[in-house]
């Protein structure tokens, strides 16, 4: 890992697929680091992420458990109802499965459309979702490098840490 460089999952790893679509979304206000840390902290608070039980997870119980010290993300109760939202949603329409959402090689408008339909994923989350797909997976999505252009404009970090 390069220093500095956010330790990001590998998606071939069970529940890999959920720990970046999560870190995507606790990727707010903290450094980038503790974003995607914070996936794999709750699996060990939880015994495991486990999409069917999150989807119908009590939101106060999951409050509780992201407000233990360290606290997972500092915005405990909107993150929690948005892990919620988003492992029904992918429930709902994924198979329970995150790597559903990319595994069809979508192209990147068709991907970025996908990514904001979940809770907490707006237009940058979702560039900024593409350009790590696309760049430090190498997951092949036709029109990447312009739908991530606006998320490496405003995130120089980013571009800092991805693979060339």
């Amino acid at each position: 890992m390069t220093p500095g460089k956010p330790d990001f999952p590998d998606l071939d790893a069970p529940a890999g697929d959920l720990h970046f679509l999560l870190g995507v979304l606790f990727n707010q206000q903290v450094r980038a680091e503790t974003a995607w840390k914070a996936p794999v902290r709750l699996s060990a608070r939880l015994g495991g992420l486990d999409v069917d039980a999150l989807a119908v997870a009590d939101p106060s119980s999951l409050v509780t458990v992201m407000r233990e010290r360290p606290a997972i993300h500092p915005f405990a109760v909107v993150m929690s109802a948005r892990v919620i939202g988003i492992c029904a949603r992918l429930v709902d329409h994924y198979g329970a499965r995150a790597a559903n959402v990319w595994s069809d090689n979508p192209s990147a408008s068709t991907l970025l459309h996908r990514l904001t339909g979940f809770p907490g994923i707006g237009r940058h989350k979702a560039g900024v979702a593409v350009a790590l797909l696309a760049r430090e997976y190498e997951i092949p999505i036709v029109g990447a490098a312009a739908a991530s252009a606006d998320a490496l404009a405003s995130c120089p970090r980013l571009s800092e840490v991805l693979v060339t």
